[in-house]
């Protein structure tokens, strides 16, 4: 189990992590090398029905889209309000961010946290997503649906997907505003659409191109290519997120 205690004190926030030892588990769906080893680079699997099989447990390949999703070097299109509020938690150092407070990340950001993987479990009618962090999860649901009329915002959303060609599409709406973009506090309305391609390259790798499109909060879409990577042999871990009051003194 891992498990992170934030003590909240006046104006300092102290945090600690504890790790056991990560899973150990032989995965009999992996290629393997002549040395027993998973072969990674090897052509992406598909499933029975010849979908690609996106399974498995992945993280984020380069850490610096955690903290800002925009590292490319993308000129984020702001609408004025979204440009001062950004701008207002540049001054807080990230202290308003909910998840200090072990609040739920949003999507895209959910999915950035390089050292809480999650875990993809295919069906033919609906891909669900298992965070190691804090046990959340998501379900995009590919049966052929359409959105909700009027869905109750929540934070991870309501996500919809498709099949075009070897790229899982899915769409997701339905957000509440409490959530940031990324760890530096890019925000967004209740407006929000995220679509999100998946594509698993090989084996050991998957991109994912995420577009922000929020017409009240940008003057037009924005996004990155983000890739992942497969972690082999292992599962999920467990990661309870605990806040506490701790008085001064």
């Amino acid at each position: 189990m891992r498990f992170i205690a934030n003590a909240l004190a006046i104006g300092v926030v102290v945090s600690a992590v504890a790790h056991t030892q990560a899973l150990q588990v032989l995965d009999p769906r992996l290629p393997r090398l002549r040395d027993g080893k998973p072969n990674l680079t090897a052509p992406a699997p598909k499933t029975s029905d010849g979908k690609p099989d996106l399974s498995g447990i992945w993280r984020l390949g380069n850490d610096r889209y955690r903290r800002n999703l925009a590292a490319d070097g993308t000129r984020v299109p702001f609408q004025p309000w979204a440009a001062a509020l950004f701008k207002e938690r540049q001054g807080g150092q990230g202290k308003s961010n909910p998840s200090g407070r072990c609040l739920p990340r949003g999507v895209p950001a959910v999915m950035l946290v390089r050292d809480n993987p999650w875990k993809i479990v295919q069906t033919p009618g609906a891909i669900l997503i298992l965070f190691d962090e804090s046990l959340h999860y998501r379900q995009i649901l590919a049966d052929g649906r359409a959105f909700p009329e009027d869905p109750t915002p929540t934070w991870l959303g309501y996500s919809i997907g498709k099949w075009e060609g070897d790229t899982l599409v899915a769409e997701t709406m339905g957000f509440n505003e409490e959530t940031w973009l990324d760890e530096i506090g890019h925000p967004h309305s209740d407006a929000v659409h995220v679509v999100e391609r998946f594509r698993r390259r090989t084996v050991g790798t998957m991109d994912i191109q995420i577009t922000i499109d929020d017409p009240k909060a940008y003057t037009r879409p924005w996004g990155a290519s983000v890739r992942f990577e497969l972690l082999p042999d292992t599962d999920l871990d467990e990661h309870l997120c605990a806040v506490q009051s701790k008085p001064q003194g």
